[in-house]
Parts: structure tokens; C-alpha cells; sequence
């Protein structure tokens, strides 16, 4: 993943993100995205990821750990 800043990026304040699918081809996704505080930009991406299906995770120790706290986490999330 490549990101490019084109301004400083403030912190501790709600910013947009915006993420787009610009190409596939089997297992890769290319994707783009941006980041803007109002109109501003602030920083563009531009990354090449391989999809992984959950189970390969999940059939592992630190997988399983991650699923089960999320679990938790989502257990403990108000029902709106």
C-alpha cells in the first residue's frame, strides 16, 4: 500500500475515508481510497491486497483468539 499525504492529517477528530475497488483479477484487489477533513483532501492510497478466506485464519491459534474477542466485543455492543 502506498500513501501519499498531501497535507498535515489533524488527530483526535472525525475525518472521512473514503475506499474503492478499482480492479480485480482472481485472489488480487486493487484498491484506492481517500482521506478528507470536509472538502480537503489530506491523503490519497492506492494498495494491492489478496483475498484470504476466513477459514484460513480461523484455523489457526491467534485466528481463533481474534475471533473470540470480537465475539465478546459484539455480545457487549446494544441492540439499536
Amino acid at each position: 500500500m502506498a500513501i501519499r499525504y498531501r497535507r498535515p492529517v489533524p488527530i483526535n477528530m472525525t475525518l472521512e475515508v473514503w475506499a474503492r475497488v478499482t480492479a480485480e483479477r482472481g485472489r488480487r484487489i486493487e484498491i484506492a481510497g481517500e482521506l478528507r477533513d470536509g472538502g480537503e483532501l489530506l491523503a490519497r492510497a492506492d494498495g494491492t491486497f489478496l483475498h484470504v478466506p476466513l477459514e484460513h485464519f480461523l484455523a489457526t491459534p491467534e485466528g481463533r483468539a481474534a475471533a473470540d474477542s470480537w465475539a465478546r466485543r459484539l455480545a457487549d455492543v446494544p441492540n439499536e
